[in-house]
Parts: C-alpha cells; sequence; structure tokens
C-alpha cells in the first residue's frame, strides 16, 4: 500500500518469478521453518529515536511462512546477516553507517536492551569482539572458555575451533555445541539447579 514501494524487476543476479516478473526469494533456517516471497524496495525507517533517516532498502515481501515463524508471535525477520540483501550491507554499501552493529539484550538502561547500527564507541564495561568474515560466512568470535555458576569447565584444546568457529546468531533460540563440550556444559548446568 506504499506509495513509494517498487518491486524488484527480474535481472540476471536473482530468480525469478516469470508470472509476476519480479525478483523472488527462499529462506530456511536451522530449525527447518522457511520463508518465501517477492523482493521489494521502499524506505526502511528505523523509529523516532533514531538518529538514521529512512533509506531506500531492499527486503522480501513474504508470501508463505511455514514452521516456527508461523507460529511465532513476531510479524517479520530483520536480517542482519551478511550479504547483498542484508540490511547492515545495504546501508554500510550506501555509505550512511560504519560496518558495525551491536546488540544489547535488556542493558544500557532501556528496558528491552539496544539495537545499534553503525561504528560507536563502546561503553567502557562492554567486550568488543571481531567477526572475521574470511573464516566463515557467518558471524562467529574466537571463544576461549566457558563458565558456569563461575566454575570454568574443563574442556579439551580446540573445543571451540571448529570450522566456523564460534557463531553468534541474534535469531535463533538453539545452541549447538561439540558433544564433549555439550556433556560438560549439561552436567555443570545440571549440577547447580
Amino acid at each position: 500500500m506504499s506509495s513509494t514501494y517498487q518491486p524488484v524487476k527480474c535481472n540476471p543476479s536473482c530468480n525469478c518469478d516469470d508470472e509476476q516478473k519480479q525478483c523472488t526469494y527462499h529462506r530456511r533456517y536451522a530449525e527447518m521453518s522457511s520463508s518465501s516471497g517477492v523482493l521489494g524496495e521502499d524506505l526502511v525507517s528505523f523509529g523516532n529515536e533514531s538518529e538514521l533517516m529512512p533509506q531506500r532498502a531492499v527486503f522480501g515481501c513474504e508470501n508463505v511462512e511455514t514452521g516456527d515463524l508461523y507460529n511465532q508471535r513476531a510479524d517479520g525477520i530483520m536480517g542482519l546477516g551478511r550479504g547483498r540483501l542484508s540490511i547492515m550491507d545495504q546501508l554500510v554499501d550506501k555509505g550512511v553507517i560504519g560496518d558495525s552493529f551491536s546488540l544489547c539484550y535488556g542493558g544500557m538502561d532501556v528496558d528491552g536492551g539496544a539495537m545499534v547500527l553503525g561504528k560507536i564507541a563502546p561503553p567502557p564495561d562492554m567486550v568488543f569482539s571481531h567477526s572475521d568474515p574470511f573464516r566463515s560466512p557467518y558471524y562467529n568470535i574466537e571463544m576461549k572458555e566457558i563458565h558456569v555458576g563461575g566454575k570454568r569447565l574443563e574442556l579439551p584444546d580446540g573445543a571451540f575451533d571448529g570450522r566456523h568457529g564460534t557463531v553468534l546468531d541474534s535469531g535463533t533460540t538453539y545452541a549447538y555445541f561439540r558433544r564433549d563440550a555439550f556433556a560438560a556444559f549439561r552436567d555443570a548446568v545440571r549440577s547447580n539447579c
């Protein structure tokens, strides 16, 4: 219904719906839910408290969703991953934000947390870590150890050095560990409960 909306027309870099002559998308997530639809472009606003002015961006207009996506309360997904359809990469490519973002759950004196798009000077008590884009297409960090109940878990060397490193994903409720790391974590949580 937006007067500034435009469909993304078929082009060599997208999957195409020949009937609608519009680019399409399909995403499947770890818990096996999925989202599919057409690509559109419009002004995206970041709210009244944002210093960032509305920007034109390409996004998915969902026609079909399955699994947990269909059953959840949220009405959409904001893609923070890497790639040309990521809202982050689009804003970085336009030069309107620096190549960085932060998510803070339940902190920064704002109920429910905060999201910061672009580079900021982190608060002194915030731990900052770089993600290595050459190691993995996912956001990853070099994790050293896990503590449960204030005690460091005894884990074998290299427990967190898998192919992608330790991957951070704000859009999942799952945590995956190597079998030995999972067993140690599970046992520590059980003994502390």
